[in-house]
């Protein structure tokens, strides 16, 4: 992985890639509320305290931010393809409309963090904490969402179809319009979840809660 000096910060980049000539390097320099908008980051960060940080239109290719305090920051429209989470604390992140395709959020915190408008595809949440997320109209089909925490989380019109949702929680959840087509929610929880014209056909709700409302499988 290349670092690059601090104090080269701003040093235009213009050799790896077309697209983001007009771009700066981050400087290496990692500190609470750093602005680090609309940069290019070519470093990984490791269990660095980075709350607050404005990170909007950060475009970042092939680094980890592993174990990383990312509470309240904003990654609003970042570029974070293929990124991996694991383990980083992301409570309260703005993500809208971030590019998180492929990303790998592995026991990360997202609790409260708005994920509205943000590309998802292929991004995996094992063992993730979503409660109380927005997740407002955002397309999760076929994503990976094992044992994560989605409580509370608001799914209103969300695409889960085909998603692997095993054991998640979705205790409280707004599912209204939501699709969970084809998704398997074996050993699951929809206690008190609000599934009102949720698209449930083919989901597998094997040993599953359904203590939810608003929809014919729900039995409370």
């Amino acid at each position: 992985m290349i670092l690059i000096p601090y104090g080269l910060g701003s040093m235009v980049y213009a050799t790896v890639e077309r697209t983001y000539v007009n771009l700066h390097f981050c400087s290496i320099k990692s500190l609470p509320k750093v602005d680090w908008s609309n940069c290019y980051l070519v470093h990984d960060l490791h269990n660095v305290n980075l709350s607050g940080a404005n990170f909007s239109g950060l475009v970042a290719k092939n680094v980890e931010f592993y174990n990383v305090n990312l509470v309240n920051a904003s990654l609003k429209n970042a570029s974070l393809a293929g990124i991996d989470f694991a383990f980083s604390n992301l409570a309260g992140a703005d993500l809208r409309g971030a590019n998180l395709r492929g990303a790998d959020f592995y026991h990360a915190n997202l609790a409260g963090a708005d994920l509205r408008g943000a590309d998802l595809a292929g991004a995996r949440f094992p063992s993730t904490n979503l409660h109380g997320a927005n997740l407002e109209g955002v397309n999760l089909s076929g994503d990976s969402l094992q044992v994560a925490n989605l409580s509370e989380a608001n799914l209103k019109n969300a695409d889960l179809s085909g998603a692997e949702l095993l054991d998640a929680d979705f205790s409280g959840a707004d599912l209204s319009g939501a699709s969970m087509k084809d998704a398997d929610l074996t050993g699951g929880i929809l206690a008190n979840a609000n599934l009102e014209n949720a698209d449930v056909k083919g989901l597998d709700y094997s040993g599953v809660d359904l203590s939810c409302h608003g929809h014919p499988i729900c039995n409370k």
